[in-house]
């Protein structure tokens, strides 16, 4: 039954900086790559990160911009953080 839930609550962490985190709600039926960049604008990062990776840290599993969020067994409560190459 979770699985058919639109929604999922996540923490957000950018590049293992607390004071960098934000609980959000966020569609399972978003691609990774448009989730990228719907939290660069919220929180005002460059839209065009040129090397970044997804990583949900507390099952170490590393999510590809191309597929859906609804593709990873991502629950409530999960934390993924955002890592950004230095170009």
């Amino acid at each position: 039954m979770a699985e058919n839930k639109e929604h999922i609550n996540i923490t957000l962490l950018y590049q293992g900086n607390k004071d960098k985190s934000a609980d959000l709600r966020i569609p399972r039926n978003i691609s990774v790559y448009r989730f990228v960049r719907e939290i660069n604008q919220i929180f005002g990062r460059p839209k065009d990160l040129k090397k970044y990776q997804l990583k949900i840290i507390n099952k170490g599993i590393l999510l590809d911009e191309e597929k859906k969020l609804k593709q990873y067994p991502i629950t409530d409560g999960d934390i993924i953080e955002v890592l950004e190459a230095q170009i």
